[in-house]
């Protein structure tokens, strides 16, 4: 029994130490921002007729952690920042961040809301999201893609699960674990 708990232990440390730091940018943020009240986004963004009837319910306003595809255009970005409510930040932060840059492959762009993401791992095609919950702000970041598609997983510093995002599932979607409740 003490030598099956002693190869037990041994392959999870084992294990940990194959995962890889993942580089990552922060290319915007902010500590303060909140998502603009249901009646402020409603006047300002769900009336407009390019998202009546289904921005309140869009994916981007009822989820904290928005991947990104690589692929999208800056109508896709703004749709992105209007549905979500990023459209309140008052920086030049849009054009650091998409406009300026070129298109690249080779990273994979997050947007965590209401998360301060504090270390990414690598281990298997799972990028391991550490994040913080906050009452406040947003970061806008690139993680180096270390491998093609894979999933990223977004846990507490203390292990608990938030979400998981999987690249390669058809359409990529943030499943939750079924006690998690989204703001």
């Amino acid at each position: 029994m003490r030598a099956a708990l002693l190869v037990f232990i041994t392959l999870v440390y084992s294990q940990a130490a194959l995962a890889e730091s993942a580089p990552f940018q922060v290319c915007a943020e902010s500590t303060t921002w909140m998502r603009p009240s249901p009646e402020l986004q409603a006047n300002k963004i769900w009336n407009d007729s390019r998202y009546k009837g289904f921005g309140k319910d869009a994916y981007a306003w009822t989820h904290d952690f928005l991947v990104l595809d690589e692929y999208m255009d800056i109508s896709g970005i703004l749709a992105v920042t209007n549905l979500s409510g990023l459209w309140t930040v008052k920086n030049d932060w849009l054009r650091k961040c998409y406009l300026d840059r070129p298109h690249n492959i080779y990273r994979i762009e997050l947007v965590s809301l209401f998360h301060r993401v504090k270390e990414i791992q690598y281990d298997n095609d799972t990028y391991t999201v550490v994040v913080e919950p906050s009452d406040k702000g947003f970061q806008w970041l690139f993680i180096r893609r270390i491998n093609g598609g894979g999933v990223l997983r977004f846990v507490t510093p203390q292990g608990k699960q938030l979400g998981e995002w999987d690249e390669r599932a058809a359409p990529a979607r943030l499943t939750l674990p079924k006690e998690t409740t989204v703001k």
